[in-house]
């Protein structure tokens, strides 16, 4: 499911999502009863006691960290145990749709009222949306899992903010911080279309801005313990505030490394993500890649922001991916050298190098890029450059 807040709409949601109000705006069903509540109330309180157990017994173990025992032991909880031992399970009848922003394979994304802030809904279609297999429905109700599991745990300045989720019932919801800005795709799309179809390259200051800030996520993620590889970085799941700083966002597709084989073997599934910015050896069905091929489809992104258009935008994307992976298609480092300089195109470079080892580490790149923004003129951006 995208994590996009791209495209104007006021489609309504299913009449089964809401109280019936075709307008696209309603309540969620779907709150649970007394009972219920009593019942997840006992499993968070059984979750939390066996964490509380693994922790004691972990201090004397030789073999492992007591927090990766605590980890290991509390992943195993259902989702829905989790949400209320973490307190995140939201009531359904709070949350009020409000239009629909976008949709993906699998998904619908709509701009909601929760609590007095606005906020956004992902949810799963329904067969009354869109008729799918019996496979579709269940890869698009694990993207939307694995978003909740994994967002649910991570507070980063740069990351798009989890507010909570709607797991016990149908359909599952996802509630997001509104990010009023929309995504970079859009935002770069819209400024080439106001300039006559010629590309937007912001100023350095905001390419500076926005490669730093995606570095530091990805210096977050990649330094989590167990690490957590994101896996379809793109500009259209990069998000601006109404400030034009940028978070990252759809976690659907992320992968956390198995906490038995952080330091040892690990398989991975192959052609996960977004082909234009896909790295070669995800491309190539490499079961034993890592995190760096965030740092692959970073440099894409880096070259995408600095030149104001997409790589190879008029080639296919599953063209650009072959050939990236097997011929070492790169887009050309002139038009940066030409308006950042040598160093930016050096940073960009080593990010897709096709030796993974040998490109940057998130932590490097945070480095890099800052030392490089030294260098950047101190120039006030544009009026309304960025969100208009």
């Amino acid at each position: 499911m995208s994590g996009s807040q791209g495209g104007e709409g006021d489609q309504a949601p299913n009449s089964a999502q809401t109280n019936g109000d075709s307008s696209g705006s309603g309540e969620l069903k779907g709150a649970w009863n007394a009972d219920e509540e009593e019942e997840m109330k006992r499993l968070a309180n059984e979750a939390l006691r066996s964490i509380n157990a693994a922790k004691a017994g972990a201090q004397s173990s030789m073999h492992k960290s007591p927090s990766t025992e605590i980890l290991e032991k509390y992943n195993k909880q259902p989702l829905h145990v989790r949400s209320r031992a973490e307190q995140w399970e939201l009531l359904r009848s709070e949350i009020k749709l409000a239009g629909k922003l976008g949709e993906g394979d699998g998904g619908v994304i709509f701009h909601a009222h929760w609590r007095g802030l606005d906020v956004v809904a992902k949810m799963l279609k329904t067969e009354a949306d869109e008729p799918r297999t019996a496979i579709t429905s269940e890869i698009a109700r694990a993207d939307l899992i694995n978003e909740i599991s994994v967002l649910s745990r991570l507070r980063h300045p740069n990351l798009v903010m989890f507010l909570g989720a709607c797991t016990i019932g149908e359909p599952l919801v996802i509630l997001n911080e509104y990010m009023s800005g929309g995504n970079l795709e859009d935002f770069l799309l819209k400024k080439r279309k106001d300039k006559g179809g010629k590309p937007f390259a912001p100023p350095p200051k905001m390419v500076l801005r926005w490669s730093v800030e995606l570095a530091r996520a990805l210096c977050f993620l990649h330094n989590c313990t167990p690490t957590i590889i994101h896996r379809d970085l793109k500009p259209a799941n990069l998000l601006l505030n109404e400030d034009g700083h940028m978070k990252v966002g759809d976690f659907g597709l992320s992968k956390v490394k198995d906490l038995q084989k952080v330091h040892g073997t690990y398989r991975m599934t192959g052609k996960t993500g977004s082909m234009r910015y896909m790295a070669p050896e995800v491309f190539q069905d490499d079961p034993h890649y890592d995190e760096k091929v965030d740092i692959y489809s970073m440099g894409l992104i880096m070259w995408y922001i600095a030149v104001g258009e997409r790589p190879f935008d008029r080639v296919p994307a599953d063209v650009v991916a072959d050939k990236a992976a097997h011929s070492g298609l790169r887009p050309s480092l002139d038009p940066i050298k030409a308006t950042l300089g040598g160093e930016f195109a050096s940073i960009t470079e080593g990010c897709w190098h096709a030796d993974a080892g040998r490109r940057p580490s998130a932590s490097e790149l945070v480095d890099a890029l800052e030392a490089w923004g030294k260098g950047v003129k101190d120039r006030k951006d544009p009026k309304n450059c960025i969100v208009s």
